[in-house]
């Protein structure tokens, strides 16, 4: 089964599209929470470089882990079940970094988690222009 994977550029257009929208988010998150002194900018490069650490060995993971649990489907159930399992790992991503930029102002859980909700959604809608301009995007890695 071939394939490739975006380049470096690709990468690249990728993380610049995650991050502008995270800047976006950042300051979404100000606005309802006026009382995070971190700029908008500090709050995207601490959710982009999360994702960039975590995100490549955790969804290579999933996927593997995937492919041993259902052999030979040829449903959508797999790619939903990777994108569940996407989605979770953003929620709880998303719910570190505000975390870590609320936690003196002691804002209840629940709010935390609805806050964490929302961005798991943004981050999931940011993958529509950020994985198509890393598919176009020169310097493909060929897989096979």
């Amino acid at each position: 089964m071939g394939g490739y994977f975006p380049g470096p550029v690709g990468f690249a257009a990728f993380a610049s599209v995650k991050f502008g929208g995270y800047v976006l988010a950042g300051l979404t998150l100000r606005k309802v929470q006026p009382a995070i002194a971190a700029s908008a900018v500090k709050i995207a490069a601490t959710r982009t470089g999360l994702g960039v650490l975590l995100g490549p060995p955790l969804m290579l993971a999933a996927i593997y882990a995937n492919e041993k649990l259902i052999l030979n489907s040829n449903s959508a159930t797999p790619t939903v079940l990777l994108y569940a399992y996407l989605f979770a790992v953003r929620l709880l991503v998303w719910a570190l970094v505000i975390f870590l930029f609320t936690k003196d102002l002691s804002i209840p859980r629940s709010q935390l988690w609805r806050y964490a909700g929302v961005g798991a959604v943004w981050s999931c809608l940011l993958d529509l222009p950020g994985y198509g301009l890393a598919l176009v995007s020169p310097g493909q890695i060929t897989i096979c």
